[in-house]
């Protein structure tokens, strides 16, 4: 009863204030009427594709047949009295090549991974080129219409239909913008995508069988795989491939040199199946490469006339590897000679940022540390820094490692000291260097980073072309100028913060760096809580060999007991519907472990389980 008396009340008071005038209509913006579900958070784009399971057991049919032309080749050599390491590397190129496609791009990743594959197969692999037969120009004309929303000749001007290049995952043709611009159109190769998903999963069946049968040791190849997955994934992510690109021209012109560029990306018209950027005129690397060590006058004159000068090119590519790892925000890991255009003057044009790579601060620390105690002709040292690109470690005798990385770093030392004439250009590069380290992992159980593997190709990459370029430069004298553009770059930002003082920004500045302080206060006090909780080892690599012996003894014996029950109840049950009678268990048995099938599966369990003690017992005990 009391609420509605004061509603009551309520009422009347508002009623006797409108008569008043109190009460009145305001003016009010009218807003736009949005259902709950018009708006959502945006999402992290992700490049995926389905996979066609036809398509792959076709690709694991093509996978059993490469395997099998590849070992009866490699009898046919052996009794010709040619088999060696480079001979089946050169075989295994010659099959991913002749596959194309995805194979390739396998070979490609391979090369990288040297602690999996022996230095001869990597060496040659490096070697491989991406070519393809291009697909029609009427499919790459639909899919820049479907990319740009617009008809060809509403973006262009002039199109070229003929590829300048054609790869695996794209090709690439010139053409001419309404503006004038001479620019390079990339489109993706239809259905490139469900096909490589498609071949990834044949090779991912192929190397669980490998594991199973123990060929590898199981879980070795877990990582490469999901490696290799993730770089076909980039190389068919055409927006990442186009911000990269972006993102090295814009830090190349703040480096305050002018002798690197990359082509500016039309970010407006590309799309995940197109890019276009502008035309990068000159002569590719590759080319100037062939000139100097073949004496091709034609390409000679041409470079002459641009001025271009072979050894000036050699010191300002070790000049970009060192400023990319050392200084940008990524590496191009792939800076074969076919993504590199020199220009008039020598300029440099790098193109194609589908592979890169990264360094944490560490380790891009361990990296100058190495060239600078190889400068200072201290292999022991070297050891010591190049430790970190190893990181993390097992447990394992780090004296008895250093002790051997400092054998390479000798054998490093002393082929830069040797003279010119005498040395090859592979022996003025770090090969030698980075061989020991990866055959040392392998030897120690050590799985690399996948990012020190792309440091690794990308590092000899540049320096084998600049070694080739210039037979006498000499890649550590390099990185002592380029540490004195370092310097140059500390001593711009001190002079910048003492005008910056003068002109009164300085207490703002400290205050920032305060801040950043106590923010690397809190990082530390946070990595060494976790340093602290959690363990530095893996744990299950530390149990004793005959533990692990004994282990495996007991999952062998469960595998043999739960195949035998399971055989004798299908022997059971195919004996009563035979004969309806009673079943004698011991004649069932004895039937069973005669059988020839089931005797093969135990064989099979046998070998995968002692198979895989031994490569227990091949680690190295601490």
């Amino acid at each position: 009863m009391q609420p509605s008396r004061i509603m009551q009340d309520s009422a009347k008071a508002a009623t006797n204030a409108q008569q008043a005038g109190v009460i009145a209509d305001l003016p009010r913006r009218q807003f736009i009427e949005v259902s709950e579900g018009d708006i959502s958070l945006s999402q992290m784009r992700f490049v995926s594709f389905k996979v066609n399971h036809f398509r792959a057991v076709a690709s694991f049919l093509r996978w059993l047949q490469l395997i099998l032309n590849f070992f009866l080749n490699i009898v046919v050599d052996f009794l010709l009295g040619r088999n060696s390491p480079e001979q089946r590397a050169l075989r295994l190129r010659h099959a991913f090549e002749h596959e194309g496609g995805s194979f390739i791009k396998l070979g490609i990743h391979l090369s990288m991974r040297l602690d999996f594959m022996p230095w001869a197969y990597c060496n040659e692999l490096s070697c491989m080129t991406d070519r393809m037969e291009p697909f029609p120009v009427a499919h790459a004309i639909e899919t820049i219409q479907r990319s740009t929303g617009k008809a060809l000749s509403a973006t262009f001007i002039r199109f070229d239909p003929d590829p300048i290049i054609s790869t695996s995952v794209a090709c690439i043709y010139q053409a001419i913008l309404y503006t004038g611009e001479k620019v390079i159109v990339k489109v993706r190769r239809p259905g490139i995508g469900e096909q490589f998903m498609s071949d990834l999963a044949a090779f991912d069946w192929l190397l669980s069988i490998a594991e199973f049968l123990t060929i590898f040791r199981p879980g070795f190849t877990e990582g490469m795989r999901m490696e290799f997955r993730d770089l076909l994934l980039e190389e068919l992510d055409f927006i990442q491939e186009a911000r990269r690109q972006d993102a090295f021209r814009r830090a190349a012109a703040e480096s305050r040199k002018n002798f690197f560029f990359a082509p500016r990306i039309h970010l407006d018209l590309t799309t995940e199946e197109v890019v276009i950027n502008e035309f990068a005129s000159g002569i590719w690397l590759w080319e100037l490469l062939t000139a100097v060590e073949q004496g091709d006058q034609s390409i000679l004159t041409r470079a002459q006339e641009m001025n271009i000068i072979p050894e000036l090119v050699a010191k300002r590519l070790l000049w970009v590897n060192f400023w990319s790892w050392g200084e940008n925000l990524f590496f191009h890991a792939d800076p074969n000679p076919d993504n590199v255009i020199v220009g008039q003057d020598g300029t440099l044009f790098f193109i194609n940022f589908t592979s890169t790579g990264t360094l944490s601060r560490s380790k891009r620390q361990a990296m100058r540390q190495n060239l600078y105690y190889a400068r200072e002709r201290d292999p022991q040292n070297m050891a010591r820094a190049t430790l970190v690109l190893l990181e993390p470690l097992p447990p394992i005798d780090l004296i008895e490692l250093i002790q051997e990385l400092e054998t390479y770093n000798w054998q490093l030392i002393y082929a830069l000291e040797a003279s010119p004439n005498v040395a090859s250009w592979q022996e003025r590069t770090s090969a030698v260097q980075w061989a020991g380290i990866v055959q040392l992992a392998r030897k120690y159980g050590i799985t690399l980073d996948i990012q020190v593997l792309r440091l690794i190709r990308s590092t000899l990459l540049f320096e084998s072309m600049a070694a080739r370029l210039h037979p006498k430069i000499n890649f550590v004298e390099q990185f002592g100028k380029f540490k004195t553009y370092r310097a140059e770059q500390a001593r711009q930002r001190v002079t910048d913060s003492f005008f910056d003082q003068l002109d009164g920004k300085g207490v703002e500045r400290t205050i920032i760096r305060l801040d950043r302080i106590a923010h690397a206060v809190d990082g530390l006090v946070f990595r060494t809580s976790h340093m602290l909780s959690l363990p530095s080892v893996n744990f299950n690599a530390l149990m004793s060999k005959w533990s692990f012996a004994v282990y495996t003894l007991l999952r062998f014996i469960s595998q043999a007991v739960t195949l035998t029950l399971i055989a004798i109840l299908l022997a059971s049950l195919q004996l009563y519907f035979e004969t309806p009678q009673s079943i004698n268990v011991m004649r069932v048995f004895q039937s069973v472990v005669t059988n020839s099938a089931y005797q093969i599966i135990l064989i099979v369990l046998i070998y995968v389980n002692g198979k895989t003690v031994l490569y227990r017992l091949d680690d190295k005990e601490v």
